[in-house]
């Protein structure tokens, strides 16, 4: 292997390791500086992301409602959002009201603040409702345009709603605060039918259960005493009343055997 470009080392004088020594220096402070200038770059395009609004469109299950879905405009940046436009294709429609046809849903022209968190929502269609209108379109394609909080234009945010998604999912259905309220309001409609008394009061009826077993148990204890009472009575007058020479049911059915005397 040819060499012969290499530097002579074993003849270099001090001054020459010196001025070596000196150049490999330079060199690795310009490629330390090169790695610290793109650290802090990507340290400041993160800063600039995480200080700038994100607002995104979606659809989602309507709270406490599950055949029932909602469009969702939301930011979910750590600054607000400004002039937040939404272009749909093709426009979203829903089943309508019962007995009415297909009718588009209405979404904002323009949203002229997001601040972060804050969402704009509205009903976009019920399951039940939905089959009834095959020819209604699934997918639609989203775009969110906005500007950040000093009025430059941020990248668009792309989205996809399909209502296919929906369609073929499964669900476990739980009762929440929806169902309470639903129960608190069939008591309400009950106490409202309940009718005041003549005396201006409402007419209460109440019952002391292990009282009235007592009684109910006693009723019957005297019953039965005085039914074994009659029957006592009874008897002595139908064995007179017996024709002469008549034996008594009981010695019909079974007479008693003669003893050898």
């Amino acid at each position: 292997m040819n060499l012969d470009w290499l530097p002579a080392f074993t003849v270099w004088t001090p001054d020459d390791w010196s001025a070596f020594g000196t150049n490999v220096t330079a060199f690795i402070a310009v490629a330390a500086g090169l790695v610290a200038w793109r650290q802090l770059r990507e340290a400041r395009k993160l800063r600039e992301e995480q200080a700038q609004p994100y607002v995104v469109c979606y659809a989602e299950k309507t709270p406490g409602h599950d055949q029932s879905v909602d469009i969702v405009i939301r930011n979910f940046g750590t600054t607000v959002a400004r002039d937040v436009e939404l272009t749909v294709q093709p426009s979203l429609m829903r089943s309508g009201h019962a007995g009415r046809e297909p009718e588009q849903v209405h979404l904002p022209a323009q949203i002229p603040a997001l601040v972060p968190g804050q969402e704009w929502r509205t009903w976009w269609d019920l399951g039940t409702a939905r089959v009834d209108f095959p020819d209604l379109p699934d997918r639609h394609d989203v775009l969110v345009t906005y500007q950040d909080s000093k009025g430059k234009p941020l990248p668009s945010t792309p989205s996809v709603l399909d209502w296919r998604d929906f369609s073929t999912r499964e669900w476990l259905v739980t009762k929440g605060v929806h169902e309470i309220a639903t129960a608190l309001q069939e008591i309400r409609r009950t106490v409202k039918s309940f009718q005041n008394s003549g005396r201006g009061g409402m007419a209460v009826f109440v019952r002391d259960g292990d009282a009235a077993d007592q009684r109910q148990r006693e009723a019957r204890a005297t019953a039965k005493a005085k039914h074994e009472e009659l029957t006592r009575q009874l008897l002595p007058g139908q064995e007179y009343s017996r024709a002469p020479g008549q034996s008594s049911e009981a010695e019909a059915v079974d007479p008693k055997p003669d003893v050898p005397s």
